[in-house]
């Protein structure tokens, strides 16, 4: 599957590099874009919005608050919806009828990323980051609060893998391998997937 991975990671530079001149706007920004092109824009409080669609479906993000960034990219009939707030990075893409939400807050990182009519969900808080890929048929999640690691990755037919952290803890699960919970000191880490359980 890293021919998807490399295809999405090349979509999103490509929406930086040739993002639509940018348009500014009030404290907080929404993009939603359906037509086959890329949109930047800027709010007041220091916020940034991108979205990116080849025209088949709707591309959304959301920012608030300074230096929070959101961006969604779409292609082949992918959903995307991405949030940021309280300075922090949120990236959804999608492709091949899939479905992507990244949410993140207070100083989080946020991404999820599907092909192949895959669902990720992201979320992140309290200096948290969040990582997901669905690149097939499958799901996955991953959650992570208070300064901690969930990362999620599914990529064959009819696999899941979810992914929780809180307090500092690390949790990562695949539907092919053996999963890694890392609670800390005072933190939890759980994963369920078809990979393996732990925490």
């Amino acid at each position: 599957m890293e021919p998807r991975k490399a295809m999405i990671g090349f979509a999103a530079a490509m929406l930086l590099v040739f993002a639509a001149a940018p348009a500014h706007a009030g404290a907080g920004v929404v993009c939603n874009e359906k037509m086959a092109t890329s949109i930047d824009h800027f709010g007041t409080d220091g916020s940034e919005c991108l979205a990116s669609s080849d025209g088949t479906s709707t591309a959304k993000s959301k920012a608030t608050g300074a230096k929070s960034v959101a961006e969604a990219d779409v292609s082949t009939g992918g959903k995307a919806n991405a949030v940021a707030t309280g300075g922090s990075f949120s990236e959804a893409g999608s492709d091949t009828g899939s479905h992507s939400k990244s949410t993140a807050s207070s100083g989080s990182l946020a991404e999820a990323f599907s092909d192949e009519h895959g669902k990720a969900k992201a979320t992140a808080t309290g200096g948290s980051d969040a990582v997901v890929d669905a690149f097939g048929k499958c799901k996955g999640t991953a959650k992570a609060t208070g300064a901690s690691l969930a990362v999620a990755v599914c990529e064959h037919d009819g696999t899941f893998a979810h992914a929780t952290a809180t307090g500092g803890g690390e949790a990562e699960g695949s539907d092919t391998s053996p999963p890694t919970c890392i609670p800390g000191p005072s933190g939890t880490a759980k994963v369920r997937s078809t990979g393996g359980n732990c925490g």
